[in-house]
Parts: structure tokens; C-alpha cells; sequence
């Protein structure tokens, strides 16, 4: 398996993936989740319902992993480990319009947002990477 060159990884982490993120509950077990990501001037941005265990696990302690797998053969992924903080800006429901756009596309991106503002409070989960790893999936 070979490594991806930092331009392969910045053009994988641009690509709507559904990425995973690993935070630590108290007792130290991991806590995985799916989770929709952006990439803004170098660090990584999810957005997260205010009371999800994610959040009150980066509240505890801030190390993360967020993991991006392509879902074609070969299949690349990055791994990305750092330091997670949560802030609630005021233009958070553009954040999570930004990103049901990249996600959804424009057809189905409106209905989530009409119908996720508003019934979720979301915060917003900063990951500044620390180490960045990608490989290409091939034997």
C-alpha cells in the first residue's frame, strides 16, 4: 500500500465522503461516529448536535481521529489525528447549509435544512490536525 501525496489527499478529503470520528469517553474507550466534514483553511469542520456523546467527549478530552475511506476499488482513505474544540458562531446554520449542500447536492439539500434548523442545536467541532496520513488502497 502506498502513501498519497499531499496533493491526492487534499483532492480526497474535498470529495463528499462520509468520514468517521473517533473521540474518547471518560473511561478512555473509543466512541465512533459518521460525520459530514469540510476542509477550511487547514482544519477540519463538523458540524454536531450540541448533547451528542461526540461533543461531550471533545468537551472532556480534545484528541480525535477523523477517518475518510473512498467507497471505490482501490480504496484511499486519510487519517487524520489532532486536537478538536467546539464553538457555537453565529453563522452556524450556514456551516450546516454549506455542508448538506456538499453532501446532498442542490436538489435534496434544501428539504434537510428546512427540516434540520431549527429542531437540532449544533455547534460547530474545529479539528486542527496534528498528523495527516493518506494511503492509496493498492496491495
Amino acid at each position: 500500500m502506498g502513501r498519497l501525496s499531499k496533493h491526492k489527499i487534499e483532492t480526497l478529503l474535498k470529495e463528499p465522503i462520509v468520514s468517521f470520528i473517533t473521540t474518547l469517553h471518560p473511561d478512555g474507550s473509543p466512541h465512533t461516529s459518521p460525520v459530514w466534514h469540510k476542509v477550511v483553511s487547514g482544519n477540519f469542520i463538523v458540524a454536531s448536535d450540541t448533547e451528542s456523546v461526540k461533543v461531550r467527549n471533545i468537551r472532556n478530552d480534545p484528541r480525535v481521529s477523523l477517518v475518510v475511506a473512498a467507497d471505490r476499488s482501490p480504496q484511499p482513505w486519510v487519517q487524520v489525528n489532532g486536537l478538536a474544540f467546539i464553538t457555537s458562531p453565529e453563522n452556524i446554520d450556514d456551516t450546516v447549509s454549506n455542508l448538506a449542500y456538499h453532501y446532498m447536492g442542490p436538489k435534496d439539500a434544501p428539504d434537510y435544512v428546512r427540516d434540520t434548523l431549527g429542531l437540532i442545536k449544533f455547534v460547530l467541532i474545529t479539528i486542527r490536525p496534528g498528523k495527516v496520513i493518506g494511503f492509496d488502497g493498492d496491495d
